[in-house]
């Protein structure tokens, strides 16, 4: 199930992190939504204040990454952190180098360019 699109706008590229904003997909509430699902699969929530609808997981193994081509991206897993009022953000880390200088080699070559 598609749940929203990301731009990946942000990177740690040494590190292999991409990040960006999530924008949900004909969701009410991704809070509700993040939250039922990690609660329902066991997966740890690092910070959780429901009367803000903040929330921060550590990684969704459900939560796949894909391309353009709706080809899914390898990596070691993906999470989301945000606040509903504000939005929220996932990141997905893991990335080998070849797949940073393929998908995202905009972030790469922003890195590597004085190197």
């Amino acid at each position: 199930m598609k749940i929203g699109t990301t731009e990946f706008e942000f990177s740690d590229t040494p590190m292999g992190v991409v990040f960006g904003k999530l924008k949900f997909d004909n969701v009410n509430s991704p809070y509700e939504l993040i939250k039922q699902h990690c609660v329902k699969n066991g997966i740890g929530i690092n910070d959780d204040y429901p009367e803000d609808k903040f929330i921060n997981t550590m990684i969704i193994p459900e939560l796949k990454v894909f391309d353009s081509e709706r080809n899914e991206l390898k990596g070691w897993g993906a999470y989301v952190i945000g606040m509903e009022s504000d939005g929220f953000e996932i990141q997905f880390g893991g990335i080998t180098s070849d797949l940073m200088k393929s998908e995202f080699k905009h972030h790469y070559d922003e890195y590597y360019k004085n190197e």
